[in-house]
């Protein structure tokens, strides 16, 4: 039986057309997945169904009645439910509290909600206590509280936006099993994501939204994680490439090969016996000049800490500790002078930029209105539009509003400038594709690849084997406080390398 129906749904924004005439079902007991690229329109039609903001034509309906939510807890209460890459929960709930909120269990005693809440939790793979507090609790965590008060509601109808993004492969494997019991219950689940292999795995059918509209609806089982790359930008998108050293081509390809780059001998970082009390056992680091490294582990692995430590934010121990040749400390030692590498969040970064700023104005870095040179001016302006241009930002005007951007925009936008802005040559990046499509994702390896280029080393830290894969020279497993295995990835398929990075994080 068709649980929902959606029929001729627009949506605009100003002159920006989002949503054209999106027509499709979905079953009660089915899984359907939706991809597209960045600024196809899939949150927006998350948000539609979700009732977060209402279409400007076309019609739903929701067991055969008419659907047309006035808010999200009208959209809630006729059944349907969202769960966001971007979970904002009152950090000063209990856990139990914000399984339940929303819910007609709401403000009841801590004390009757706790053993209910512990059922939930466990229905989701998470193993925490009840009664600990929200904000207490990593982000990565919210989104997994989240999908336990969906399974708390009556819902029909779970959207799940990008919640699998800065998730663990174990802690996806989870959510699988979270949607295959809703599926088992007779709801619907619809699961955007921009991880396609994984998307693959648990979907039973696919929508692709392209420029707005459904260009593609198939079964799962008839589509591959390249075929659907392919069909989400609209063209043959190009595998992902290995950093490895070039072999020398016909004088017929050297036009069009991309140049490879290479890292240099000389070394940026080198840490000898790292030590975090209670989380790092012992770890050494060479990080070389041009030279992209990964780092990754299970949540109590050590990995957070390690690179807490690296940009200043944990106390820590090192027998030697080297930037660039110079000595320098971990900690407070008198005359050394601290390593503190700046680190981008996704969370802090990109969506720490003043949505009401154009993205003019956040792509420049000098003060506004202080240029008195008109030809820096021109420069200045037309250096944000070749970034723009760069990154193929969906946008008709660099005096957008950059919160007026589509999660995908905002995420290159913020990176391109944090990149831009920093003083320092070897840097900390956290999960730098994100929640990106497989065109986005090649244009953040071009502006690491431009980066390391000019001599600029980078830690990647990651969750996603994909990401780590496709961005890293080397990948180390954190495990138990250490690094347990290194991956040379400069000579392995993509596919390869995350196949021994799960293997190696799983083990």
């Amino acid at each position: 039986m068709s649980l929902l129906e959606v029929a001729g749904l627009t949506k605009s924004f100003g002159a920006r057309r989002v949503l054209r005439d999106v027509s499709f079902s979905l079953g009660e007991g089915e899984i359907v997945g939706l991809v597209g690229a960045n600024g196809a329109g899939k949150s927006t039609l998350g948000d539609v169904l979700a009732g977060i903001t209402a279409a400007d034509s076309g019609a739903m309906t929701l067991l055969g009645h008419p659907y047309a939510p006035l808010s999200a807890e009208d959209a809630r209460h006729l059944g349907v439910g969202v769960v966001e890459q971007l979970v904002r929960i009152d950090p000063g709930l209990t856990v139990a509290q914000a399984v339940f909120r929303g819910t007609t269990q709401a403000g009841r005693p801590q004390s009757d909600l706790r053993r209910q809440a512990q059922v939930l939790l466990a229905e989701v793979s998470l193993d925490v206590d009840p009664d600990t507090l929200v904000g207490d609790l990593p982000h990565f965590v919210h989104g997994v509280v989240e999908i336990a008060r969906v399974l708390a509601e009556d819902t029909r109808l779970v959207v799940l936006d990008e919640v699998s993004a800065a998730l663990l492969p174990v802690e996806v494997d989870g959510l699988h099993a979270v949607a295959g019991r809703l599926s088992r219950q007779g709801r619907g689940v619809l699961y955007i994501s921009h991880r396609l292999p994984e998307m693959l795995a648990v979907v039973d059918r696919v929508l692709v939204l392209r420029d707005g509209r459904i260009a593609l609806d198939s079964p799962a089982d008839a589509l591959d994680p390249v075929q659907l790359a392919a069909e989400t930008v609209g063209e043959q998108v190009p595998l992902p490439t290995r950093r490895v050293t070039p072999q020398p081509a016909p004088a017929d390809e050297a036009a069009v090969l991309p140049p490879r780059r290479v890292a240099s001998d000389e070394v940026a970082l080198q840490v000898r016996n790292l030590r975090v009390p209670g989380a790092v056992e012992g770890v050494d680091l060479l990080l070389h000049r041009g030279e992209v490294i990964g780092l990754t582990g299970h949540r109590s692995s050590g990995v957070g800490e390690l690179v807490g430590a690296l940009s200043g934010e944990l106390p820590a121990i090192t027998d030697e500790l080297l930037l660039h040749g110079e000595p320098r400390s971990l900690g407070s030692a008198a005359g050394d002078e601290l390593l503190r590498l700046p680190a981008y969040r996704p969370d802090e970064d990109a969506y720490g930029v003043d949505p009401g700023e154009t993205i003019a104005r956040t792509l420049t870095q000098e003060q506004w209105g202080a240029l008195t040179d008109v030809r820096k001016e021109i420069a200045t302006l037309r250096a944000v539009i070749r970034t723009v241009h760069q990154m193929d930002v969906k946008t008709l005007s660099i005096r957008t509003m950059f919160g007026a951007l589509s999660g995908g925009d905002q995420h290159k936008i913020a990176l391109a400038r944090w990149m831009a802005s920093s003083a320092q040559d070897v840097l900390v990046l956290h999960e730098p594709t994100r929640g990106l499509d497989v065109r986005a994702r090649q244009q953040v390896r071009r502006m690491l690849d431009d980066a390391t280029a000019h001599g600029t080393s980078v830690v990647v830290v990651s969750v996603d084997p994909d990401e780590l894969a496709e961005c890293c020279d080397r990948v180390g497993i954190v495990s138990g406080g250490r690094v347990a295995r290194w991956i040379d990835t400069t000579q392995l398929a993509a596919d390869a390398v995350r196949d021994r990075i799960v293997e190696a994080a799983t083990a």
